[in-house]
């Protein structure tokens, strides 16, 4: 069973140079991303399981696997706990 990932399309979302400030409004939250947390923000438009994230982080940057992994599922991780990404499970 496979965990995808997808953004959640009610945010507001501004980009500050090479970064992103996003809030839901509904909630009073807002959470900002660094540049290369923006790539996998990015990346999150369709939906994407980590490992699929990590497969096209390390094509584009210079970062081990396993940090690669570490920080992506970190990332995840917080956006799951501030309900700015949904999930679903494909088979």
């Amino acid at each position: 069973m496979t965990i995808k990932y997808v953004q959640k399309t009610s945010l507001n979302c501004a980009p500050m140079g090479d970064e992103l400030v996003m809030m839901d409004a509904s909630q009073g939250q807002y959470f900002g991303l660094n540049a290369i947390a923006n790539v996998i923000w990015k990346l999150l438009a369709t939906p994407k399981s980590v490992d699929e994230l990590v497969v096209l982080l390390i094509q584009q940057f210079e970062v081990s696997e396993l940090q690669c992994r570490q920080e992506t599922e970190l990332l995840i991780q917080q956006l799951l706990d501030k309900q700015f990404i949904l999930f679903e499970t494909a088979a």
